[in-house]
């Protein structure tokens, strides 16, 4: 057996005990520490041997991804699909919230790095699970291959869609941007649920939509995932900057 398979399988099973064991506790740490874990997994999983890349074996890593987190959000009761916020000062690398309830209202001034599900609150529409982690590895490799922060959405496109395809993953990446609406092509190189990624999404899906939010400096909602014959579909919409929510 190749040493990057015995190592990722040491990433990918200790993510998970350390995630549960954040969840359990509702530690924000450990959870984060965990998905890291997880994802790093995920990544060694991709470096070419001298014959060819297991994708399927980076798929069950995936699928066990996304199938924990469907099973987290389900057993929150959590109804929302995910929003995307950019960097600020009590979120200094953004983050990810999933709304309690479909109708909702976000606090950015409630939300912390130490923050997990958010209960504190004047009203329920403000309720929600806060991830920290998720997509962030990708979108630091993004910023490595650019050599800067990214600022601006043709940035995110170029960084991203080399990053991805270098790694295996995703063939390409289109963005469009109009006024409020964003239009976010992938074309994924491994299996994608993408009816699951509206409230849980993948570290592909996050790390993109991160980005976008990082890129146009506003918080991103999603609206729908669609598969096409040219990939996946990302309907998504700018709903503001961070201070416009305080």
């Amino acid at each position: 057996m190749e040493l990057k398979y015995i190592v990722s399988a040491a990433l990918g099973i200790s993510g998970g005990i350390m995630v549960l064991r954040g969840f359990l506790a509702a530690n924000q740490s450990y959870i984060n520490l965990g998905i890291a874990g997880m994802f790093l997994g995920a990544v060694v999983l991709t470096l070419k041997s001298s014959k060819y890349v297991k994708k399927d074996s980076l798929d069950i890593l995936l699928k066990s991804h996304k199938g924990f987190f469907k099973a987290l959000l389900s057993n929150l009761r959590l109804e929302g699909k995910a929003v995307y916020i950019p960097p600020y000062e009590n979120l200094p690398e953004g983050g990810i919230f999933v709304p309690l309830h479909e109708e909702f209202d976000i606090d950015p001034a409630r939300l912390d790095e130490g923050t997990f599900f958010l209960t504190e609150t004047p009203d329920e529409k403000s309720m929600g699970l806060l991830i920290t982690s998720l997509g962030k590895s990708l979108l630091e490799k993004y910023e490595g291959h650019l050599e800067a922060p990214i600022s601006s959405v043709p940035e995110l496109e170029a960084s991203a869609g080399s990053v991805l395809r270098a790694l295996g993953v995703a063939k390409r990446v289109h963005i469009e941007e109009n006024e409020s609406e964003v239009r976010v092509i992938l074309t994924p190189e491994v299996s994608c649920s993408f009816e699951e990624c509206e409230r849980a999404p993948c570290p592909i899906c996050a790390s993109v939509l991160l980005g976008l939010a990082k890129a146009t400096n506003n918080m991103v909602g999603v609206e729908s995932f669609e598969k096409k014959d040219y990939g996946i579909e990302i309907k998504a919409r700018k709903l503001g900057e961070v201070r416009e929510w305080m």
